[in-house]
């Protein structure tokens, strides 16, 4: 194609004039098993006819710089999808709820490893208004409409998440199973600590993906119970997470993160969670069905005990009858009745008279 034969020469050429350009942005965005490739910055395609793959659902941002945590960036439009990102991409990606997403991380042009393992990453979503599709999705500024949905932090070895993007990783994030069917964007969110122990010193590295969810809820008010927020406006220049003093005293364990709780599964959750229960590609909980425990063998291999303390079983439904529960109690009358015949034959057989009584 064109563009990327375009892409391809502009890249050669650069990297035979020794141009590169720091840190970085999404190159991969990974769905349902597809790959989207992230588009360059337009900082490196400035007057070169560079055009975004037509199948990129990652909308470009104009630099790879960072965004510095200063309250007056903090503020600024640039918070919501990344420096100065174009209105959309060309490619909407399906996903399925309940799926993990992956993105990878590239750092300068020609691209290379990530060059950062201090600090977390956050993963947002915003619902697109009814009848608007994601191409075309457009957040206001002051709209509290984004819900955390995936943070990463440090583990109990003291390893950053964003080590794994040193190593050339993919980072991986749950999908939470039940938000609504529709159009999403979803906002990449790296923050890089290594300068956090002064107030404006954190680095933002944020981008935006199309999506479109399906196999989710039908019921919009599925995300009732997110805690949202607005981008420009959820953080502070000295919100704990993203002002970080004590990082260079010693041992560091980073316990809040910035902005609000995680939602998932239809509730938020706490967000002070120890890093090592938010792995991105475990759920940090066993999702309830709805069905009572028991610890009997549901298929009948651990043998039913007949006590005289009368149980109450839960109901189960008339469609789908438990066996455990139709055969056990004519199990314990069987038992029973043939324990109390036992008894009476040696009753009757003076085993349970003294022996000076016995003829």
């Amino acid at each position: 194609m064109k563009s990327t034969t375009f892409s391809t020469l502009v890249l050669s050429i650069m990297t035979a004039a020794g141009t590169a350009f720091g840190h970085g942005t999404v190159d991969v965005f990974k769905a349902d098993g597809v790959s989207y490739p992230g588009p360059l910055s337009m900082d490196v395609t400035v007057a070169s006819g560079y055009t975004p793959p037509g199948n990129s659902a990652t909308r470009q941002i104009a630099t790879l710089e960072p965004l510095l945590s200063t309250q007056n960036i903090l503020d600024s439009t640039d918070m919501t999808c990344g420096p100065s990102p174009s209105s959309s991409a060309m490619t909407i990606a399906p996903i399925t709820a309940g799926s993990n997403m992956t993105f990878h991380f590239r750092s300068g042009s020609p691209p290379k490893l990530w060059p950062h393992n201090t600090g977390p990453i956050l993963t947002y979503m915003y619902r697109c208004p009814t009848n608007t599709s994601a191409d075309k999705c457009i957040p206001g500024p002051n709209e509290k409409g984004w819900f955390k949905i995936d943070q990463q932090g440090m583990d109990k070895k003291g390893i950053w998440a964003q080590a794994a993007m040193m190593q050339n990783k993919s980072i991986s994030v749950p999908v939470p199973f039940n938000i609504p069917n529709g159009d999403y964007l979803v906002r990449h969110e790296v923050i890089a600590l290594q300068n956090a122990v002064n107030q404006g010193g954190a680095e933002f590295y944020v981008s935006c993906t199309q999506v479109r969810v399906k196999g989710g809820s039908a019921d919009d008010s599925a995300l009732s119970a997110a805690d949202k927020v607005a981008f420009p406006g959820a953080y502070k220049t000295d919100s704990p997470g993203i002002y970080v003093p004590d990082l260079d005293n010693g041992p560091l364990h980073y316990d809040t993160f910035p902005g609000p709780a995680v939602f998932a599964a239809g509730a938020p959750q706490s967000n002070t969670p120890s890093p090592t229960e938010t792995q991105p590609n475990e759920p940090t909980s066993t999702p309830s069905t709805g069905a009572p425990l028991s610890s009997a063998s549901s298929d009948g291999a651990s043998p039913t005990r007949c006590t005289r303390t009368s149980v109450s079983l839960p109901a189960t439904p008339a469609s789908t009858p438990s066996a455990t529960q139709s055969t056990a109690p004519n199990q314990c009358a069987r038992k029973v009745s043939k324990r109390a015949l036992r008894l009476r034959r040696r009753m009757l057989q003076g085993r349970f008279n003294p022996r000076p009584l016995r003829t």
